[in-house]
């Protein structure tokens, strides 16, 4: 059984740094299909989380023709 961890008990432990190098390990040990799951759940966590105004604003904004707007040229 592994003893509680306190990172205020380990004076060398940065939270931030142990953050940082906590991602980059997922990151680095990640398949392309297991980031490409992550990344669309993350999005649609973020993205479910706008008002219907942010959402029209941000694909209007980065891709409008999902709107059925076209760029004027």
């Amino acid at each position: 059984m592994l003893q509680s961890l306190n990172l205020t008990e380990m004076p060398e432990m940065n939270r931030d740094q142990l953050i940082e190098d906590y991602i980059q390990t997922l990151i680095e040990n990640m398949d392309y299909k297991t980031m490409e799951c992550f990344v669309y759940d993350a999005m649609k966590e973020n993205l479910s989380t706008y008002t219907d105004e942010e959402l029209l604003t941000e694909v209007e904004e980065y891709n409008p023709e999902l709107l059925g707007l076209e760029e004027s040229a």
